[in-house]
């Protein structure tokens, strides 16, 4: 009798885990030793970085990931401790994890948000706690940024990296007109592929390219304009059923990163629309090492480099200054701040001139 009410007082402990839904977090890194009492207590201490990554399944931060490991390890040379685990692209399942690394000591916080409107509920967990934040690739608003003076935001210009897009298109075709001008109509006709509505890049690089072309003065007609959630599955079924309406009307595809422009390139080839005879260009952004051999071979036009280990040294370099108690979180490194509270990596345009520049540029991050 004793043995089957243990039975079921077990079932019952393992059914309400169940219940509760939580999940274990995908952790990695060196993370701090646990602390003991008593001995010597003057050993210095290493800076704690919590690390969330939005979604370890996206291929661009899978990049900057890697090379914040790399830097810490090889460069660093392991003088930071670190926890960094995933988001699961779902804002709940972070903020889990957040309340986690928090309760495990981190004293900084480095956090790439699923949901950029969710800045201000992180900056909220970190206050009492005076834990300094480092946010990047999703920019808070400057509103959240301005809330907490021991927040700030590692990332991309976006508007910078659109109008490198358009002054490649502008570029291509006063370059050779011709090549690209296929149903002779004096104009470039082109499809643009967006990220997810609402998030700060999809807005400036959409604007920036605009921008751009209209600077140019480039004659041009846009086909289409939609939202392909930086989703390679997402840009490939957008791109089919644009094929599917215009077919080879479509003269360029713009993509507003380079996982869209792999699901472009991938239902173009799959309409035979780039063949050894056909060829529509593409132009992406972050010139990712597949798309740079993509670039290499001929398959795209171009795509703008954003150095995902610029990017990751940024991060943890600001991380460390701030964990370090450091007013001016960017001293002794390369780094500059906007308005004091933005850290931007520079772009440059990627084509097949100088392609190797972006392969290069990667290797750390691998």
């Amino acid at each position: 009798m004793k043995r089957l009410l243990a039975l079921v007082m077990a079932v019952v402990l393992v059914m309400s885990f169940t219940a509760c839904g939580s999940k274990p977090p995908v952790e990695s890194g060196n993370p701090k030793p646990v602390e003991t009492t008593g001995g010597p207590q003057d050993k210095e201490v290493k800076p704690y970085i919590g690390i969330t990554i939005f979604n370890y399944a996206n291929n661009f931060v899978g990049y900057v990931r890697n090379g914040m490991d790399f830097y810490i390890k090889n460069v660093l040379n392991n003088s930071v401790d670190y926890l960094m685990v995933d988001g699961e692209d779902d804002q709940a399942v972070q903020m889990e994890r957040i309340d986690t690394m928090i309760s495990k000591g981190t004293n900084v916080l480095a956090v790439n948000l699923v949901d950029s409107q969710a800045a201000s509920t992180v900056i909220e967990k970190a206050r009492p706690y005076d834990i300094p934040i480092v946010f990047f690739n999703r920019m808070p608003t400057m509103e959240d940024l301005n809330s907490y003076d021991k927040c700030w935001y590692v990332g991309l210009d976006g508007a910078s990296q659109g109008r490198m897009q358009g002054e490649m298109l502008a570029e291509a075709w006063e370059k050779d007109q011709a090549k690209w001008d296929t149903n002779g109509d004096g104009k470039l006709q082109y499809v643009l592929l967006m990220g997810v509505p609402g998030h700060t890049d999809t807005t400036l690089r959409a604007s920036g390219f605009d921008e751009a072309v209209k600077k140019a003065g480039t004659p041009v007609e846009e086909l289409e304009r939609q939202n392909a959630n930086w989703s390679t599955a997402d840009a490939k079924e957008v791109m089919e059923a644009w094929i599917g309406k215009h077919n080879d009307k479509i003269e360029m595809v713009i993509c507003s990163n380079d996982a869209m422009a792999l699901g472009a390139v991938e239902a173009l080839k799959g309409n035979g629309l780039i063949t050894d005879e056909k060829y529509i260009p593409v132009i992406g952004v972050n010139a990712l090492p597949e798309v740079s051999e993509l670039i290499k071979s001929g398959v795209m036009l171009g795509s703008v480099l954003t150095s995902t280990y610029d990017a990751a040294r940024a991060v943890i370099d600001l991380s460390v200054n701030a964990a370090n108690g450091k007013t001016d979180v960017t001293e002794g490194t390369e780094w500059e701040l906007v308005d004091n509270k933005i850290v931007l990596i520079p772009d440059s345009k990627i084509t097949i001139d100088n392609v190797d520049t972006a392969i290069d540029a990667y290797k750390a991050a691998q």
